[in-house]
């Protein structure tokens, strides 16, 4: 199983890189998507959760909170996905979040 959660991670840094040097082109992406299809038929999905809402009750991520504020906390950052098996979280996100 963790080398199925390993790939996750390098393709959600593959993506973050992807978005970060403004390469949406279909043919950059394209085998990233397919990676994807390929975890997803083994029942491996991960989930980007940036820009979500953050409440401490959240259990699908573990946070570190930047700044002094704990007022309206959003994601901001994600340092690790949130990967699920068959529905069930195997790894927890590893977020940064911000008061906004």
């Amino acid at each position: 199983m963790q080398p199925l959660i390993d790939i996750a991670n390098q393709v959600h840094a593959l993506e973050k890189k992807a978005q970060k040097e403004g390469h949406s082109g279909s043919g950059y992406l394209r085998p990233i998507q397919r990676i994807r299809q390929a975890l997803a038929e083994l029942g491996i999905t991960f989930h980007n959760p940036e820009g979500e809402r953050y409440t401490e009750t959240r259990t699908d991520v573990e946070a570190s909170v930047a700044g002094e504020s704990m007022d309206n906390l959003t994601i901001t950052q994600v340092i690790k996905p949130i990967v699920s098996q068959n529905g069930q979280i195997v790894q927890a996100g590893i977020v940064i979040v911000e008061s906004v």
